[in-house]
């Protein structure tokens, strides 16, 4: 199947997290994602001046590992829980510390953090999505006792590692230092869920979450672990460079090797060089006669071979044209080879192309839902780029890897939109307007541009479509809409 969440990611940039996961008892799953993005005319986004490789500059993305899904109290309970795994790979590195010991432990270490950020995310969501629910005081104890208890299990194992084995150390206290800032800002968004609520449960629970945060806080400093401090601007910046730096080294366990080339090219090589050959076939057997016939003429056959000359030299052109058009279907632009452990698990290939409204099927038309005023005005005439991405998943590979059942992989994609600004207006305009004593007034309003997503997810037998409006202007990304 095929799951998709999206956020800005920043001010100039939209995060697609696209999750694949794989069928069960299935060999090798294939998925399709056709994305028609819809773009304001006034922009001047087109083919001559937004190329495809322009488009790749903004298209950025990144292939990883589903994160294994694991509640929290799952996390250390049980022979298949998460925290065996690191104290088996801390055992075998302290009984023999190889090279290849060292790298499972580290590797072990991080997957830990990784999956402890997305059971604590989901266990916190729960509450913040039904802060007034009757069952959250429950669920804020559960949460801060299993919060507690993986902490303390995971620090726990410190005390197996001689001091001297610094290097050891140091990769725990890494790991370390980003589950207790995971644990910090989750928890801190817990409180602010439900900090209006007046029942004493929830005073209560308040209270139980609160020394979570101060009993870290305290662990931090004890530690020398980097925290918030209320009025030190300075500390507060080295802060976010710290965690920064962190979520890259604890979430490079699960990011794929990815080697991107040029889909199909080979076969383009040889289309090309057949259009060559074709074209210079038609100059040789028309000019041929020419020669025979017109041979006391010179001048005049010279001045009739330059002129097929040209003629073969478009004909080259107008057969590579149509070579590559009959190509771009079946062919990509680009083909990333995705590996783990230099072992192959799948490819992605993503195309880029314009089109035109006729070339868009009914569905998505009706799905992007244009207004009455943008169907009949030529000069709103949007520009359609149609970005289409195929994928191939081996689950036999995907499955059998660090003794976890990996279901699938991320595909997170961020279209930054920073090119399509520049021939945007400025975000605020003045409107006058006579006020209730027939003064005038002059409002402030927001001048908004709309891009529009739809996309299609196929898979098996099965598809899907998502619509995404996002509301942009001069200085950058104003909102999503589903």
């Amino acid at each position: 199947m095929i799951d998709i969440q999206t956020k800005i990611h920043d001010q100039f940039s939209i995060e697609f997290k696209v999750g694949f996961s794989g069928t069960e008892g299935v060999k090798v799953d294939h998925f399709d994602v056709n994305s028609w993005i819809f773009i304001p005319n006034s922009l001047d986004i087109n083919k001559q001046t937004y190329s495809n490789d322009r488009f790749y500059t903004d298209m950025k993305s990144n292939v990883r590992l589903l994160t294994p899904a694991f509640t929290l109290k799952e996390m250390v309970e049980g022979e298949e829980a998460p925290i065996f795994h690191v104290k088996r790979a801390l055992e075998d590195a302290l009984k023999e510390p190889t090279p290849e010991h060292l790298d499972e432990y580290e590797f072990q270490l991080k997957l830990f953090a990784s999956i402890f950020k997305s059971s604590i995310r989901n266990a916190s969501a729960l509450i913040m999505d039904h802060p007034d629910d009757p069952l959250t005081y429950e669920r804020c104890l559960v949460y801060a006792d299993d919060v507690v208890r993986v902490l303390q299990e995971f620090r726990n194992l410190r005390e197996k590692i001689n001091p001297r084995q610094e290097d050891m150390l140091t990769k725990m206290g890494f790991a370390d230092e980003f589950i207790s800032h995971q644990a910090d800002i989750r928890t801190m968004k817990v409180l602010k869920a439900i900090a209006h609520s007046e029942r004493q449960d929830m005073k209560e629970a308040r209270k139980t979450l609160s020394e979570l945060v101060v009993n870290e806080k305290a662990y931090k400093n004890e530690r020398g672990y980097s925290h918030a401090i209320i009025g030190d601007e300075d500390n507060n910046r080295r802060l976010l460079r710290r965690h920064s730096l962190l979520k890259k080294y604890i979430e490079s366990a699960l990011f794929l090797k990815a080697n991107t080339t040029q889909d199909g090219k080979a076969v383009k090589q040889i289309s090309f060089s057949l259009a060559a050959g074709l074209a210079m076939m038609v100059y040789l057997l028309v000019t041929m006669p020419f020669q025979k016939y017109l041979g006391n003429y010179p001048s005049l056959i010279f001045f009739i071979l330059v002129l097929f000359y040209i003629l073969k030299d478009r004909i080259k052109e107008l057969t590579r044209w149509l070579f590559a058009y009959q190509l771009k279907d079946k062919y990509y632009d680009n083909k990333t080879v995705v590996n783990i452990k230099d072992r192959q698990v799948g490819w992605i290939k993503e195309g880029m192309d314009f089109i035109t409204d006729d070339k868009v099927p009914e569905e998505v038309l009706k799905l992007r839902a244009r207004n009455k005023l943008e169907a009949d005005n030529k000069l709103l005439e949007e520009k359609i780029i149609l970005y289409r991405k195929r994928v191939e998943i081996d689950n036999a590979v995907l499955r059998n890897q660090y003794n976890y059942e990996f279901k699938g992989i991320n595909d997170i994609i961020r279209y930054h939109i920073n090119y399509l600004t520049k021939k945007m207006d400025n975000p605020v305009s003045v409107i006058a307007c006579l006020d209730e004593q027939l003064q005038v007034q002059n409002l402030k309003a927001e001048r908004v541009y709309a891009l529009h997503f739809v996309m299609q997810f196929k898979w098996e037998d099965q598809v899907e479509y998502k619509v995404f409006h996002v509301m942009v202007n001069r200085n950058g990304i104003l909102s999503i809409n589903a």
